[in-house]
């Protein structure tokens, strides 16, 4: 009896303990970080408009309640083209005066150097320079067989392909991209003689290449496809990609977007770490990714591509 009390007492002195230990308060020294701006701009071949969102950088273990504390007005957006300053971007109103929007003079070209210079009073200038990759010339027609097959689990799958002429002597890098028109029935209510009411409504949606198996291939952004030639450097790249037939196999009829790019080593560097950020950001256990970063004093990407366009009916 002796010994059970004493053991009963050791284990309440135990728990008295760990109640206590995991309790207790730690002070941490915030990490010291430099006040930065951020912003993230990619530019096509294609766009007749620039449109940037400027924020700020906040300490790893500082709360920001307000919201619009992350954004920030005030500043000076310049484009250059080949050491020139061609546009100054300017707020798009004076309530939203951390969006700065411009028209460009004439779209970007190949080839041509284009920069953007980010200054304000508070935060060290930032700017980054790219030059416009050269657009795909040599390209087979896209096609899509709708009814490619099953994959291991019988859900029935489509089937994209496409060839192109990668130009020799040169680091390319590609991103490719296929979209759906795809649409639902949205119920309305009932009208005075007791009809039920729907209205279609459609919505675009990329697809999510699955089966490629190709050691190409890298996933980025937006479930892209992205490209290196270092495999295929001035020869003719085979791209098949499936993917999940919507309403299956034959029956699959709606069009869809394909739109395949020569984008810069930076883009594609972006894209990738962005994409396997996205894919451990909620796995305590993954080593961390961190986002390639190319702005000088700043945090962001500014990435530039040349672009083509398929309607796939």
């Amino acid at each position: 009896m002796i010994r059970i009390s004493l053991f009963l007492f050791a284990v309440t002195v135990l728990f008295s303990s760990c109640e206590k230990f995991f309790s207790q308060v730690v002070e941490i020294d915030p990490p010291e970080y430099e006040k930065s701006l951020v912003f993230h701009q990619t530019i096509s071949d294609q766009d007749s408009t620039i449109r940037l969102i400027l924020s700020r950088n906040f300490g790893i273990l500082e709360q920001v309640q307000n919201e619009p504390k992350w954004y920030v007005s005030g500043a000076t957006i310049e484009w250059w083209q080949n050491g020139q300053k061609i546009l100054t971007l300017m707020p798009v109103s004076a309530d939203s005066g951390y969006i700065y929007v411009g028209t460009f003079p004439a779209k970007a070209q190949p080839g041509q150097e284009y920069e953007i210079r980010v200054s304000h009073p508070d935060y060290n200038t930032v700017r980054a320079v790219q030059k416009m990759p050269i657009p795909i010339a040599a390209l087979s027609e896209v096609t899509i067989d709708r009814d490619a097959g099953v994959d291991s689990g019988g859900s029935l799958q489509s089937e994209l392909e496409v060839s192109f002429k990668d130009e020799a002597g040169l680091d390319n890098y590609y991103e490719i991209l296929l979209s759906g028109r795809f649409s639902y029935l949205q119920y309305l209510g009932m009208d005075a003689q007791g009809n039920f009411l729907y209205d279609t409504v459609y919505y675009e949606n990329n697809v999510y290449f699955d089966g490629t198996f190709d050691p190409n291939i890298e996933r980025g952004v937006g479930e892209s496809v992205l490209l290196t030639d270092r495999f295929f450097d001035g020869e003719t790249y085979k791209f098949k990609g499936r993917f999940y037939a919507y309403g299956g196999g034959l029956t699959d009829s709606i069009p869809y977007n394909f739109i395949i790019r020569s984008v810069t080593p930076e883009y594609y560097y972006w894209s990738k770490s962005y994409y396997l950020k996205s894919q451990t950001d909620d796995n305590p256990f993954a080593e961390p990714v961190s986002v390639y970063n190319n702005l000088e004093n700043g945090l962001g990407i500014f990435g530039l591509f040349s672009e083509r366009k398929f309607l796939i009916q």
